[in-house]
């Protein structure tokens, strides 16, 4: 009973005996190569997280499926929607799986389904109380801009989201890179993954790449999620390999009309 139940967020009700132990303040040293650029990000991510932008945007997933002792990709389908990100939260609408109206709930597609939300790993990231560690790795261009580069690194149960498998969930370990816009300051990409995932769930790990870019929505620019990449392996031999593309963003608005009588 000690133990986290898997399909309950939040902290045990039940406490181990003996003093809680805080996780390390991940102070970044200022003197140190990059050490300057990381606390800028972190100062300029962490106030993105917290204002995060409400958009809709159009979103084509292909999926591709390998089958055990396989060595060839097939097409799984396509899935187009209209999607809606409230902060860090999506929400889809308007399905289409292979130019057909799907009827049912996004979760009730076949298959492994996808990023579900848009700045998830800003927070665990960027965040000096979470347990994640960033290495600086020097600087590079893509794209016509300047990014410097960092390793992340952060343990089992850290501060990145939980891994959902019908009543299972699991918190892996994760490593990765993170690529900052320099001298923004904003994250640009995120290679990252995940794996040590116990055999219990048969899933044994996950790769994905997002990338941002800054879009214009009107008069204003935002820097918004336009590509996305996932590989996804399980314990039987089978992999999903997912391209995901962002266009056509846009505000997301909503209005009440209220009438007294």
């Amino acid at each position: 009973m000690l133990r986290a139940v898997p399909f309950r967020e939040g902290k045990n009700l039940l406490k181990r005996p003996g003093p809680e132990v805080s996780p390390p303040f991940q102070a970044a040293d200022l003197n140190a190569p990059g050490g300057k650029e990381l606390a800028h990000a972190r100062r300029v991510n962490l106030e993105y997280a917290a204002n995060m932008p409400n958009f809709v945007a159009d979103e084509t997933a292909k999926r591709f499926r390998r089958s055990p002792n396989s060595s060839t990709w097939r097409d799984f389908d396509t899935i187009e929607s209209e999607i809606t990100f409230r902060g860090n939260h999506a929400a889809r609408q308007r399905i289409r799986r292979n130019g057909k109206p799907w009827e049912e709930l996004f979760e009730a597609l076949p298959g492994f389904k996808w990023y579900e939300g848009f700045g998830a790993e800003i927070i665990p990231l960027f965040d000096p109380k979470c347990p994640t560690t960033l290495e600086y790795q020097g600087r590079s261009k893509a794209g016509g801009k300047n990014l410097v580069d960092y390793l992340f690194s952060t343990p089992v149960d850290g501060c990145f989201p939980f891994f959902f498998f019908s009543y299972q969930r699991f918190n892996p370990a994760r490593t990765g890179h993170v690529f900052i816009d320099d001298p923004a300051g904003k994250i640009i990409q995120l290679d990252e993954e995940a794996s040590g995932f116990p055999t219990e769930i048969e899933f044994s790990g996950r790769e994905e790449h997002i990338s941002w870019d800054y879009v214009k929505i009107g008069e204003d620019s935002h820097l918004l999620p336009v590509r996305a990449r996932f590989l996804v392996r399980f314990y039987d031999g089978t992999r999903y390999r997912i391209e995901v593309e962002y266009k056509n963003h846009r505000h997301f608005e909503s209005s009440t009309n209220i009438t007294f009588q």
